[in-house]
């Protein structure tokens, strides 16, 4: 997908735009421009060369304000293909909170105590609002879970374990909320604590996740929630959790002793 004229014809006056620093008035006027949908995704921008010509500024300025909009999701630069509009993603976002709480001075069991407090809501919302399509797509989540566990894959079982929690967001129906939320896919990863032993699903509490799949099948709100609720107490009453709750996030984040 190439630049269209209209576009090409408003980076004409960007070095006269809003900001002080040139490069803040070419990023401002760029990332207006993919927020709106005039540079949509895959849009394959001109080489730096001629985008700091028709900009109106050096390649130096040109390269800063390009650096800010990768750091953002918004712009890709692949060796060999040149810079484009990267697909929507909430690998930005996602990064963004957990450097927001790793700078916080929150422990672990202040995340997870807001990680409590959305799941037990959205798996109510879930309850009222899936199907079976969505049962299904759960079930094969916990299935795909229990076979890593048994194998001994642990990026495996965390992607499924991942799959198993987004899949009740998505079974909400609600669209905005898990554009919203889904970050907080990635926290939930952040503050468990399972470990995979070879054959040995101990860690992992999957009955807990069947007792939450029974319940959404049967559209009983009160149960999920109950369901959900267990398994966090649950969780919180394991020996691996022992010390970990009350360590700083960030300590645990990067695996601090």
């Amino acid at each position: 997908m190439t630049v269209s004229a209209a576009v090409r014809e408003a980076w004409s006056g960007a070095s006269g735009t809003v900001g002080d620093l040139k490069s803040d008035r070419v990023r401002a006027v760029l990332e207006q421009q993919i927020l709106s949908g005039e540079l949509p995704p895959g849009t394959l921008l001109p080489t730096e060369p001629q985008l700091s010509a028709a900009l109106g500024v050096s390649r130096t300025v040109l390269r800063d304000a390009v650096r800010a909009l990768v750091a953002r999701g918004l712009l890709t630069v692949r060796q060999g293909r040149g810079t484009m509009v990267a697909e929507p993603s909430d690998e930005a976002l996602a990064t963004a909170m957990i450097a927001r709480l790793s700078r916080s001075g929150l422990t672990v069991g202040d995340v997870m105590q807001s990680r409590i407090t959305l799941e037990t809501l959205v798996v109510r919302l879930a309850a009222e609002a899936g199907t079976d399509a969505d049962w299904e797509a759960l079930e094969r989540a916990e299935h795909t879970l229990i076979d890593a566990i048994a194998a001994g894959d642990e990026h495996g079982a965390h992607a499924a374990h991942a799959a198993f929690h987004a899949g009740i967001l998505e079974a909400t129906r609600q669209p905005a909320l898990v554009l919203l939320l889904q970050p907080m896919n990635t926290i939930a990863l952040l503050t468990g604590a399972s470990s995979v032993r070879s054959g040995s699903t101990e860690d992992w509490n999957l009955d807990a996740h069947r007792a939450i799949l029974d319940a959404l099948r049967l559209g009983d709100a009160d149960a999920a929630e109950a369901a959900m609720r267990a398994h966090f107490s649950d969780l919180e009453e394991r020996s691996i959790y022992v010390g970990l709750l009350d360590r700083p996030f960030a300590q645990a984040y990067f695996g601090a002793p």
